[in-house]
């Protein structure tokens, strides 16, 4: 395995960025409706009052013998487009348990007190991101629970509790909270990177109104995307720049940052299919878009 420290550095100044938060397209539904995240069980394992973490496992990344897991994303207020800044965003998941051959599974995990815990405070741009392990699955009576993990998420007196499951999973349709169609798109698709790390996304949308935010961070930071939607991308992913991302350059990378493309952009409105010379196949990839005047930003959003 290579240096996946060095690895991600390099990619993060190949691509111009400092931030080390992978974050995400803005989220709608494909009749551009916005959804409110749905909640699920907090379970007894709760805790509470967790260290401000990134790395939330006692793991070195370059360790090849374990299953990491990136898992990012953005908190949005009810409108599905206003992110929120230093919401707390606290997980908690079970460990890695032992990996059952019979089954290719990891299964009989467990909770610890110290690891696989953390929280962490949005940035300016609502963006969230942990470095983990995929859990492991534990019995709950006659059946294994599906891989999942827990969050709870505030923001002045709102709060959210839920959880995360991973498509393919076959422990899903025996698990009465994770096969519930409020679950349904709290379902994430993982995909590995060059050197075996999955990476997922997950964006969340409090029930508050956009009005309620402090959005003064945002307007300081000089914001180049207004709203990228829908996402997953279709045939109708609008990208809407601000008034400073007229004439700007636009790039999109894959998730080890490769160039896919490359292209000026004169107009304030794209469509992100006709901005590809040809379609991409599944797959997590990176949009830049840098200005003439020296902004850059960036989100990640999922094939």
């Amino acid at each position: 395995m290579k240096n996946y420290r060095r690895f991600f550095i390099k990619t993060l100044m190949k691509l111009g960025v400092i931030s080390l938060l992978p974050t995400k397209l803005y989220a709608f539904n494909s009749n551009d409706g916005c959804e409110i995240t749905t909640s699920d069980i907090e379970g007894p394992f709760y805790a509470g009052n967790y260290l401000n973490l990134y790395n939330i496992t006692p793991f070195d990344i370059n360790d090849s013998n374990q299953n990491f897991l990136i898992i990012s994303g953005t908190v949005y207020a009810s409108d599905c487009k206003t992110p929120i800044p230093n919401a707390l965003v606290e997980i908690w998941h079970a460990n890695q348990g032992s990996f059952n051959s019979k089954t290719n599974e990891f299964l009989n995990s467990s909770y610890e007190k110290n690891y696989f815990r953390g929280q962490i405070n949005t940035d300016n741009f609502g963006n969230y991101s942990f470095l983990t392990v995929i859990p492991g699955k534990y019995l709950n009576g006659s059946y294994y629970r599906p891989s999942h993990i827990h969050y709870k998420v505030t923001y002045l007196n709102t709060e959210l509790t839920s959880q995360i499951y991973f498509d393919g999973d076959i422990s899903i349709p025996l698990d009465p909270w994770a096969s519930s169609e409020n679950a349904s798109d709290r379902i994430i698709t993982l995909f590995p990177d060059s050197n075996d790390i999955s990476n997922g996304i997950f964006d969340i949308t409090l029930n508050i109104s956009p009005d309620n935010i402090n959005t003064t961070n945002i307007e300081n930071n000089n914001s180049v995307i207004n709203t990228i939607y829908p996402n997953p991308i279709s045939s109708n992913t609008i990208i809407k720049l601000n008034k400073c991302g007229k004439n700007s350059q636009i790039e999109i990378y894959d998730v080890n940052g490769n160039l896919i493309v490359r292209k000026i952009n004169s107009a304030t409105e794209i469509n992100l299919l006709d901005f590809l010379d040809k379609p991409i196949g599944r797959g997590i990839y990176i949009l830049k878009i840098s200005t003439s005047n020296g902004l850059s930003q960036i989100k990640r959003f999922v094939v």
